[in-house]
């Protein structure tokens, strides 16, 4: 009886499927751009290294086999020590940073070290990995220095403005006061004299009012991009809240006809949000309800729901154009349709930082010729943080 023996085709073809293999891992080894080695912990001796060790100026031949003596001298010891705390964790992959000196001493570059233990036949070894990370560093000193440099811009920008401000302020109450002067001699002058000059007062104090809310509203706006508006949220009773504004501020200014009428939905609670920034938020919009509207009441919504507060704000005015939507936050931009009428743009794009700041969102809805529904959401039982400037 004749036993089958080894097929010597099939042999033949896993030994060179084998070699293949191994020439192809080979290959990758060795067009890595890292540096990869390995370290037989016993012996403390660097085993295989490939081609990437080039980039610090040593030939393959120079590392391997060598029991460190090739390392930069002056980093001896801080590698020893890396090595050996490496050596003596886990399998788990550890990274710190690194430097290594060229051979010719021209530059040191910084490196990614990783490591890891494995064993390879009860024997310890241990990986190395080294990423060149040059430019990365590069990168992160010019994110630095850009960071620094916007940083300096932000502190220079909002202190001109600030001193811009104060310096119109100054020139607008004097024109203020003169009026009020030059009031006080009219009392001597027949009324029918009088009119025309209290008409032109009337419109002086007009622009003044404007200007000094123009200078109001950029030093918010510069205050909020620098991220110095301060805030402090309070935990307070919502709805007495809006009703103290839309009695004090509206309803008395405006004639009957042209009310707020305040509604109110879902289960009370008291609400955390800073009075000063919301108040500032919810007067914008209403403001801007009465003027670009002419007719009819403002309607105002307050709904509780259980994670959110909702505040709706309608006119029905002249609405704002579809292709304008997607603008309206942006600082000075506005709608096409406003051009008559005054204003700078600026009101949204704070209220919506204002807004931001308490973690809430606004929507608007919108159609010409129609109306407008402004829509503030804030988080209910949500912990902001607080913080003063």
């Amino acid at each position: 009886m004749i036993l089958p023996g080894p097929n010597t085709n099939t042999v033949k073809l896993d030994i060179e499927t084998l070699q293949e293999n191994f020439e192809k891992l080979g290959t990758i080894f060795n067009s890595l751009r890292e540096i990869i080695f390995t370290i037989d912990i016993e012996k403390g001796i660097i085993e295989n290294v490939n081609n990437s060790i080039e980039i610090l100026g040593y030939t393959k031949e120079e590392w391997e086999g060598e029991a460190f003596r090739k390392w930069p001298l002056e980093k001896k010891k801080r590698y020893f020590d890396l090595i050996k705390h490496a050596s003596r964790s886990s399998t788990q992959a550890s990274s710190q940073h690194v430097e290594f000196i060229k051979k010719d001493n021209t530059a040191c570059i910084p490196f990614e070290f990783s490591t890891v233990v494995f064993t390879f036949k009860e024997k310890k070894h241990l990986l190395c990995v080294l990423r060149d990370i040059t430019e990365r560093e590069k990168l992160m000193i010019e994110l630095e220095l850009a960071l620094i440099n916007e940083r300096q811009l932000n502190e220079l920008r909002s202190s001109f403005i600030s001193t811009a401000s104060h310096q119109f302020r100054t020139p607008l109450t004097i024109i203020q006061s003169g009026i009020e002067i030059m009031d006080l001699y009219l009392e001597d002058i027949p009324q029918q004299k009088r009119i025309p000059f209290q008409r032109q007062f009337k419109r002086i104090e007009g622009e003044v009012q404007r200007l000094q809310d123009l200078m109001n509203d950029i030093l918010l706006l510069g205050r909020s991009d620098a991220k110095r508006t301060p805030f402090h949220p309070e935990l307070l009773d919502f709805v007495a809240f809006c009703n103290k504004i839309i009695t004090n501020k509206f309803n008395v200014r405006y004639s009957g006809n042209r009310q707020i009428i305040l509604t109110v939905s879902g289960k009370e609670q008291p609400v955390l949000f800073d009075p000063k920034l919301i108040g500032h938020a919810l007067e914008n919009i209403l403001n801007n309800a009465y003027k670009y509207s002419e007719k009819g009441n403002i309607e105002m919504n307050i709904q509780f729901e259980f994670s959110a507060l909702n505040i709706s704000i309608t006119d029905h005015g002249i609405g704002i154009p579809e292709k304008d939507l997607a603008n309206l936050f942006q600082p000075f931009f506005r709608a096409g349709n406003t051009s008559e009428i005054e204003g700078t743009g600026l009101g949204l794009s704070i209220v919506k930082d204002f807004i931001d700041e308490h973690k809430g969102q606004i929507f608007i809805v919108s159609e010409e010729d129609k109306g407008t529904t402004v829509t503030i959401s804030l988080p209910l039982n949500t912990n902001l943080d607080i913080h003063a400037e």
